[in-house]
């Protein structure tokens, strides 16, 4: 590896795929795993009583955990494989090393490529699995937009936790431990900082006010979670001073 092709931006945008993944083999995957969920979505939409099952206050997590927990889960597992080589012989201070600003953006860039198609890639799904319920008009938007926090918040933490740890196994089980108690609890354990919010009814099992402070904190989380992430103290610790 070249280590002159880090240092513009305009050569890593140029050369992304032939640097960061090569054969685009993550970013096939990424499109392979979303035209599954897309078809899936096809052939399952919510049936028309969606929403009177939610004023009804019922739990939904047959319908809802598709969104809620499984697409956040793909996308941070295509993170994993994103940054996994970045902790072998301490690339990832190489990299962080040739970024000339404070805020690594080469991370940044990476996370954001992926979490951006999955965003996208959910958004669309969504968007027909309500179908029944409501179909681009308003109602339409909020429904399949709800879910694109959980995926931010996900992945986000993953990437804090790793870099934090300059350990993809270790940042991989904390991020896999949080899923699983979360889901299993029926957002219980962590309540306001639950990605459950949808499949478990927070909006009226528990009050509007909750669900939105819900949404609002995990987003802000997602921010914190990349900001420092992104943070090149965070990434670096070489002997020697960059010019």
């Amino acid at each position: 590896m070249l280590i002159s092709i880090f240092k513009t931006d305009k050569v890593l945008a140029t050369h992304f795929f032939k640097i960061y993944d090569v054969k685009r083999s993550k970013f096939i995957t990424s499109i392979a795993i979303l035209c599954i969920i897309f078809l899936w979505s096809i052939f399952n939409p919510v049936t028309s009583d969606y929403i009177p099952s939610l004023k009804a206050e019922y739990s939904l997590r047959s319908i809802d955990n598709i969104f809620d927990y499984t697409v956040p889960l793909l996308c941070t597992l295509i993170i994993c494989l994103v940054f996994f080589n970045d902790y072998k012989n301490k690339t990832h201070e190489f990299l962080a090393f040739y970024n000339k600003y404070d805020f690594n953006y080469i991370i940044f860039y990476r996370w954001i490529l992926y979490v951006l198609l999955f965003c996208i890639g959910a958004f669309i799904s969504a968007s027909v699995y309500y179908r029944n319920v409501s179909f681009l008009d308003g109602t339409s938007l909020l429904l399949s937009l709800r879910f694109i926090p959980n995926i931010l918040f996900l992945s986000s933490m993953y990437l804090f936790l790793t870099t934090l740890t300059k350990n993809n196994y270790i940042g991989l089980f904390a991020t896999i431990t949080y899923f699983t108690l979360d889901l299993l609890s029926g957002g219980r354990l962590f309540k306001v900082f639950s990605i459950g919010a949808h499949a478990n009814n927070f909006y009226y099992a528990i009050s509007p006010t909750y669900y939105l402070v819900n949404r609002l904190l995990i987003t802000v989380l997602s921010i914190t979670f990349l900001f420092f992430a992104c943070k090149k103290s965070l990434n670096i610790n070489l002997p020697f001073k960059h010019h």
